[in-house]
């Protein structure tokens, strides 16, 4: 019988330009061939009243600019990849999501992603030099 073991790795991403991310999520989403059962051709799914919802979504908001670059396929690799030479260990399954913390200070999104992750030191911990 198998064991699983959950390993969670967080990353927080600081918006420096919430412009640049929102156009060049709009670039990729434009060229993007996303299909549905309702609309089979990547053109019409774009030209629907769906892809078109969702074009406005991420032109407004930056967790949906976000995650429509955010490629799950590299991620998967390089977290895959962890566990490269680990006897009787292998990658089973990997999911992601993009989540607004509160705070417009450092510290103060510190502070909410300890909150959610229930590590309250988090928010102490020294700011990087860069």
């Amino acid at each position: 019988m198998a064991k699983f073991m959950l390993i969670k790795i967080s990353l927080m991403a600081e918006i420096t330009d919430a412009g640049a991310l929102r156009e060049a999520a709009l670039t990729n989403f434009d060229t993007a061939d996303i299909t549905s059962d309702d609309h089979p051709d990547s053109a019409d799914w774009h030209a629907s009243e769906e892809g078109q919802e969702q074009r406005r979504e991420i032109a407004a908001e930056d967790n949906t600019a976000l995650h429509q670059l955010f490629d799950t396929a590299k991620v998967h690799g390089l977290l895959g990849g962890l566990l490269d030479g680990v006897p009787g260990a292998k990658a089973a399954g990997m999911s992601s999501m993009v989540v607004e913390l509160e705070g417009t200070t450092l510290r103060e999104a510190r502070d909410a992603w300890g909150k959610r992750e229930g590590i309250p030191w988090l928010a102490d911990l020294p700011e990087s030099a860069d």
